[in-house]
């Protein structure tokens, strides 16, 4: 019985917004990823129906993982039963697990972005007893 409402959960059009249990070091290592920067700009890509998607234009500060480059294109989906947008004039953490294809990474309400008003990413579990800093120094982006 248990099991039988376990996946009509599991399979209800609302899961979609349902995160699985982790933490900020979990979400780090699971994305390509993951650096700061503030979002310029706010455009719909798609609108259909219930279904949104838009592109922010982020101005990249600092890269944690991954190499990016100074601009990138911020895409999130929205429907019926998820929201998730990014605000203008705020800087972000930015936690992508996506593949970058024409400076465009995406991201979700599950990744882990969030404000960079919290700090640079959580690296290591508490429970390890080490440091939350990146194993390396982040750098800076290049100027273009």
């Amino acid at each position: 019985m248990a099991a039988v409402l376990l996946t009509a959960v599991l399979v209800s059009p609302a899961s979609a917004c349902v995160c699985l249990p982790g933490n900020e070091a979990l979400r780090y290592q699971q994305a390509k990823y993951v650096f700061s920067g503030l979002v310029v700009a706010r455009k719909i890509e798609q609108k259909d129906g219930y279904n949104h998607k838009y592109r922010y234009t982020v101005k990249v500060h600092t890269e944690y993982k991954g190499d990016v480059p100074r601009w990138v294109y911020v895409t999130t989906q929205i429907n019926y039963s998820c929201r998730y947008e990014l605000t203008v004039g705020t800087e972000y953490v930015v936690f992508s697990k996506s593949d970058q294809v024409d400076r465009r990474l995406e991201v979700d309400q599950c990744g882990g972005t969030r404000p960079a008003s919290a700090g640079p990413p959580v690296t290591t579990s508490p429970s390890s007893g080490t440091s939350t800093t990146p194993p390396t120094t982040p750098c800076a982006t290049a100027a273009a």
